[in-house]
Parts: structure tokens; C-alpha cells; sequence
């Protein structure tokens, strides 16, 4: 009976540690689904999804537009700050955001010249 016990006790921690991984692995807040919408560009408001996911170098991702779909060439996220680049062939973009309150917000430029403003939420 005590190695039921023992075995039980074990296959409980097992689980609680599994699960505590789980959430520490899913907790940043910027990894997941965006539906987003640039302002300030020269065909006026353009929606688009961002894809951002973890991977073992850092965060990675995709976005889809009007336009077409892209790699990101880099993601960062520090102190809620976001700074996304995209290499789309004939331009380069980038995007920088706060998130706050569950959304993002921030500014995005082409070829280093500043366009407009953005938002995105989940």
C-alpha cells in the first residue's frame, strides 16, 4: 500500500511540474494570432494578420496582406516594447509597438521612412 502511495505522490508532482512548464512556455503575451490595421499609407487603411510564435532562437513569425504573405526577418519583444522587420523583396519594413491592456500599438516605416501608425489586437 505504501508504494501506491509513494507511486501516486510521484505521478501528481510529475503532472503539477508538467503543467507549471506548460504555462511559463505559454505565458508571453505577444505569441499568438494579431489582426492588425496600418494607417497612413498611400491606399489608405490596409488590414493584416501577424503570426508571431516562440521558437528556440526567440520569437518568429509570418504576416498576411492585401498585398501578399512574408517572414519576418526579425522579432523582438523586451519590456512590452515590439520591433518587427520584414524584407518583402522591393521594400523593407518595419514595425515598432507597445503592448499594453491585451493590444499593440506603434508605428511602421518603409525603407526607413516613417508611413503612418498601427494597431493590432488578439
Amino acid at each position: 500500500m505504501r508504494r501506491f502511495a509513494v507511486a501516486s505522490v510521484v505521478c501528481v508532482l510529475a503532472f503539477v511540474v508538467a503543467l507549471q512548464a506548460k504555462d511559463k512556455a505559454g505565458s508571453n503575451p505577444i505569441v499568438g494570432t494579431w489582426n492588425c490595421i496600418a494607417h497612413g499609407g498611400e491606399n489608405g487603411d490596409v488590414s493584416f494578420t501577424l503570426y508571431l510564435q516562440e521558437s528556440a532562437g526567440g520569437l518568429t513569425g509570418t504576416v498576411s496582406a492585401p498585398q501578399g504573405d512574408a517572414d519576418l526577418s526579425s522579432v523582438t519583444f523586451k519590456d512590452n516594447k515590439l520591433k518587427i522587420d520584414i524584407d518583402a523583396g522591393d521594400s523593407n519594413y518595419s514595425l515598432t509597438a507597445t503592448y499594453a491592456a491585451g493590444k499593440l500599438t506603434g508605428e511602421w516605416s518603409r525603407d526607413g521612412q516613417k508611413q503612418g501608425t498601427w494597431e493590432g489586437k488578439k
